[in-house]
């Protein structure tokens, strides 16, 4: 085999052109029919991986001590979904309580933040009135057409779930046979490029999924400690809330803030509270998008620096939503350890550093210069 590769493109026969062909064509209609067949669940897929592989630490610790892998892989998966669940449950069954309180009381509200409104900027309280039942009714049509999309994507959204868990918990139950299959066929050559791409992309992983956790928690208890200290309704469910929407950089926790800032403005009169409120709300996103998370994530990842984290999350997040948030490093990585693999072998006495600063430190590199300059 190591003197066919060894063989010339010339010595190459129609034999060796028609088969290099027709294997070409193969690989080509292959990953085109895989891309066709998994395409609309790809992300769910690869979320999946990353999930599975991320978890476990956890699942091994388990298997160690029940002695059953597939047992321990549910009880993780079990230790994740089954909080989520449970928040998502409660936090929808307090907003849905409450979004019903809102539509019945809503003539009795507009008048109040029309009243509100007109103490401090000078407007007409029939046409602020008329601009707020129009919001309302447009807040309503818009949450219409959400539930209409949300019911014609229901099908994929069951069968983007069901091959998200199915894929975490075949990584955690098969990841010796998953990790064989991968190094029984990729050629030892490709060696530096395979432990260059775990380096890289498992190191940006891990530090934008752990910075985007403790972001995340921050931010709850934040908005946690602030509708405790104005005496906020619903103030653990609205830290949660902060902690499921968050998730968009720039985007998410407006949708908490500037309600609660207007709440505390109009029902309790209280334009200090609704401005601190707001303001921090402002400051918290700004500062978690733009400077807690990204740097978190460097330093979990240890590989990327500052700007290149903030890179890799807002446009992931801006580019494929929130699976963003591990496709933008994970391609980050991706691209790093490409390079590192193809000039990783560079060293300082074949690169273009030395040669420039062999000719800043060459004196005879200025007479050359000035005797240039002077012919011209």
């Amino acid at each position: 085999m190591a003197k066919d590769d060894t063989r010339r493109l010339s010595e190459l026969t129609v034999a060796d052109a028609r088969r290099i062909l027709v294997y070409g064509v193969a690989v080509v209609l292959a990953v085109g029919l895989f891309a066709l067949l998994v395409g609309k669940v790809l992300v769910a897929l690869l979320l999946g991986v990353v999930a599975g592989v991320y978890l476990l630490p956890v699942q091994e610790w388990l298997e160690q001590h029940l002695r059953a892998r597939a047992g321990s892989a549910l009880v993780t998966m079990a230790l994740i979904v089954v909080p989520l669940c449970v928040l998502v449950g409660y936090a929808w069954h307090e907003l849905s309580g409450y979004s019903n309180y809102v539509n019945k009381q809503q003539p009795e509200m507009i008048e109040q933040i029309s009243r509100a409104v007109e103490q401090y900027v000078p407007v007409s309280r029939q046409g602020l009135r008329t601009g707020l039942q129009t919001a309302f009714r447009e807040a309503l049509t818009r949450s219409a057409t959400a539930v209409q999309e949300f019911r014609a994507r229901a099908p994929l959204l069951l069968a983007s779930t069901a091959i998200f868990f199915f894929t975490v918990f075949y990584v955690l139950t098969q990841r010796q046979r998953i990790a064989a299959y991968i190094k029984m066929r990729v050629p030892g050559e490709y060696l530096p490029l395979y432990d260059k791409l775990s380096e890289n992309v498992g190191g940006a992983l891990s530090g934008a999924l752990q910075a985007v956790f403790i972001d995340q928690t921050l931010k709850a208890l934040l908005v946690l400690v602030l509708n405790v200290v104005f005496g906020v309704p619903l103030a653990v469910v609205l830290a949660i809330t902060t902690f499921l929407v968050g998730f968009f950089p720039l985007l998410g926790e407006w949708a908490v803030y500037i309600p609660v800032s207007i709440y505390l403005l109009a029902f309790r009169h209280d334009p200090t509270a609704a401005t601190v409120y707001l303001v921090a709300g402002v400051l918290m996103t700004l500062g978690s998008s733009l400077l807690l998370r990204p740097r978190l994530a460097a330093r979990g990842a240890g590989r990327f620096n500052f700007y290149w984290m903030l890179v890799a999350l807002v446009a992931g997040v801006y580019t494929f939503g929130i699976p963003g948030i591990v496709l933008g490093p994970a391609i980050l990585g991706f691209i790093k350890a490409v390079f590192d693999t193809l000039l990783g072998n560079v060293k300082y006495e074949t690169s273009l550093l030395k040669s420039e600063r062999e000719q800043q430190t060459d004196p005879d590199v200025p007479r050359l210069r000035s005797a240039r300059g002077g012919g011209d």
